[in-house]
């Protein structure tokens, strides 16, 4: 007898976006209708990939930086052969012990499960940091969300460069912004991911997910 997976919502998107934000009210309307929902967030798991990046801080692609009192952790691996295909697979391997940890035996115990990051945006990350630009249509790039793919939704929380610096002036300091909200715009075209429009007010954004999930809610 098969246990009943719980339906997943990935809540996707750039830092700035208003994942939180979003992701925060979706579980607490969903535990208002008496369900069990839980609210997982998954970044920065590296397990087998953690000596690598030891490796790479010695040789200075792989660094932190203060700027104006916030902290920034740099990954410039996209010249480095040989280091930026071992660390691809192992984020492979390493987002997939983490979703096995913190999303699968989660939709065991949940009615819904609400992702704030997850899969999804570690393979943006690693886009980003390594180059590889054809990543996600790839064999090992569809590793790197096996696990979630079933039953599950991934909303991308579309928000301009401008509007995020308006709300977090810090990330105007992050160079790899603009490329980050291009691979989610390119991957939401190609996975057929639900877009939200969250350039103008909350409300607005709300409103777009509620007709995504068919839900009728009052709005605050």
């Amino acid at each position: 007898m098969q246990t009943k997976k719980s339906p997943l919502i990935f809540i996707t998107g750039t830092d700035g976006a208003g994942k939180s934000c979003i992701s925060d009210w979706l579980f607490q309307y969903f535990m208002k209708q008496g369900l069990r929902a839980g609210l997982v967030w998954s970044r920065f798991n590296n397990f087998l990939s953690k000596p690598l990046l030891g490796l790479a801080r010695l040789t200075h692609h792989n660094y932190y930086k203060k700027i104006d009192g916030v902290l920034f952790g740099f990954h410039d691996f996209e010249h480095l052969n040989g280091f930026r295909h071992l660390f691809v697979l192992l984020q492979a391997i390493d987002v997939n012990l983490a979703a096995f940890r913190d999303i699968r035996k989660a939709r065991q115990s949940y009615d819904i499960i609400i992702c704030e990051r997850g899969p999804w945006d570690t393979i943006v990350d690693v886009i980003t940091d390594t180059g590889f630009d054809n990543l996600s249509n790839t064999l090992l790039g569809r590793v790197f969300t096996m696990q979630v793919r079933s039953g599950s939704i991934v909303i991308f929380i579309n928000r301009s460069k401008d509007n995020i610096f308006n709300s977090r002036p810090e990330l105007i300091h992050d160079g790899k912004l603009e490329k980050k909200i291009d691979i989610y715009n390119r991957l939401a075209k190609t996975y057929g991911w639900f877009i939200v429009d969250n350039n103008q007010s909350l409300a607005a954004a709300k409103m777009q997910i509620c007709k995504i999930l068919g839900i009728d809610i009052t709005l605050k």
